[in-house]
């Protein structure tokens, strides 16, 4: 292809066509914040795996009957808790 000069301003002397650039300079607003988001995201997501392992790793150390124990020991403690509160009127289950 030859080189073309093209200048920094180039003048649009039809409507039609500065219609059109307004348009265009919208839309390739709108495709910047796009990609700024899509680049958020890709962060969040990355941040997300992270931690996702982490919990897994913790989660593998944690194999065993002692755990499994303690684990389902709070379960139902906690589910007493909840029903002895709830027989008592306190707290924002429905009746």
């Amino acid at each position: 292809m030859p080189d073309i000069t093209v200048p920094q301003d180039p003048f649009i002397t039809r409507s039609e066509f500065a219609m059109m650039d307004l348009h265009v300079r919208g839309l390739q607003a709108d495709v910047t914040m796009l990609k700024a988001y899509h680049v958020e995201t890709k962060s969040d997501l990355g941040t997300i795996k992270s931690g996702i392992s982490a919990i897994k790793a913790e989660l593998k150390t944690m194999r065993g009957w002692r755990q499994f124990l303690v684990t389902g020991g709070i379960g139902v403690g906690w589910g007493l808790v909840q029903g002895v509160m709830h027989m008592l009127g306190v707290g924002t289950a429905p009746p």
